[in-house]
């Protein structure tokens, strides 16, 4: 989990960091049926809750992945496949999809200036944290 942690806050990723490190102490989300009395008819009901519960210390490196996974390149190859979509339905030339900053009112420079439908970022993103768990731990940082 330090591994992560490290290489987020040192490529200026702190606040993905803080993210990261709050929803691991958060716990995981478990649905639980919870009886509950029911005075009307005296029958006990079966009622599902969603609580958390610890993540096992050997379990969020796992989950901290898993995490960065889904909002990284989960969403990186979602917008390769838009531009995929939308170059299919102009049917000619390369559409890029761009994204207005709401407050200059201007288009922000085009995401990526690679071939619509290249995938290779997220792969190579994909294939790092993937390897995680296999590299060696990071020094310690002062204060660590």
């Amino acid at each position: 989990m330090r591994q992560i942690i490290f290489v987020l806050e040192e490529e200026g990723f702190g606040a993905l960091a803080g993210e990261l490190l709050t929803e691991i102490s958060l716990g995981r989300e478990i649905e639980k049926e919870v009886y509950v009395e029911n005075q009307s008819d005296k029958a006990d009901l079966a009622e599902t809750v969603i609580t958390r519960v610890p993540i096992e210390e050997t379990d969020q490196l796992r989950t901290a992945i898993d995490i960065l996974r889904a909002r990284l390149v989960l969403p990186v190859r979602a917008f390769v496949e838009a531009e995929k979509i939308a170059n299919e339905i102009a049917g000619d030339g390369q559409v890029r999809i761009e994204f207005i900053d709401p407050e200059q009112r201007a288009a922000t420079s085009p995401i990526s200036t690679r071939d619509v439908g290249d995938t290779s970022v997220a792969d190579a993103l994909d294939a790092l944290l993937m390897r995680l768990p296999n590299m060696i731990a990071p020094p310690q940082a002062d204060g660590v």
